[in-house]
């Protein structure tokens, strides 16, 4: 069974444009059939400790939490995981993508384009030169021709697309997820899955349940 992990998730503790308080999250992505969430705060990851006391609150034995963050470039966003969290002081906003990227693979993170293609938001043609390794092609924050516009352009680079819902609003996380064939217990196994490519994007039409 695959595992289904929604990658791109704010909260209202470290994020101010979400209001989606932290001890809720947990138990609305179960709800929402999730088997596991990526924290992606703006310019800031979760600590270690608080991602497991979060986790340990919850209640939900075996689900996945983990922590990333996005960070603005000077051109689009980029979703960073797998570097510590002290790491997240060198992505200053407004720092060149290419350069940002260089610098995570350094540390062995790995680099999604976030909602690449939304209007006023997105990155410009060189987007096909970067070393992404990821397109996100699908969220709450993409509308429908500019889904098809990401998942096209994810094409064009030859580069694989995932889903997430970058969810600022408790209804919204798990609204779009990743489904991962491998199984995923820790970073390590989300970066190595993210780099091969063994995921499919889903959305809430293909949800587990019908909560929304």
């Amino acid at each position: 069974m695959a595992i289904r992990i929604d990658l791109h998730v704010h909260t209202q503790r470290h994020s101010p444009c979400s209001t989606i308080d932290p001890e809720k999250l947990l138990r609305q992505a179960v709800r929402a059939g999730l088997d596991g969430l990526v924290i992606t705060e703006h310019h800031y990851q979760w600590q270690d400790r608080d991602i497991q006391d979060l986790a340990g609150r919850a209640g939900f034995p075996g689900f996945l939490l983990l922590a990333g963050f996005e960070f603005a470039s000077g051109q689009g966003d980029i979703l960073v995981y797998g570097l510590a969290p002290g790491d997240v002081d060198r992505f200053l906003p407004g720092t060149p993508p290419g350069e940002a990227i260089a610098m995570a693979h350094e540390r062995g993170g790995v680099c999604i384009a976030a909602h690449p293609t939304r209007a006023g938001m997105g990155f410009d043609e060189e987007i096909l030169m970067l070393p992404l390794d990821v397109f996100e092609t699908q969220s709450v924050n993409l509308k429908p021709h500019e889904q098809r516009m990401a998942a096209m352009l994810a094409v064009k680079a030859g580069k694989p697309g995932m889903a997430a819902s970058d969810a600022h609003h408790l209804a919204q996380v798990g609204m779009y997820a990743t489904d991962f064939c491998d199984p995923i217990r820790t970073m390590a196994d989300l970066k190595e899955a993210l780099r091969r490519g063994r995921f499919q994007p889903v959305s809430r039409a293909t949800a587990r349940t019908g909560t929304f």
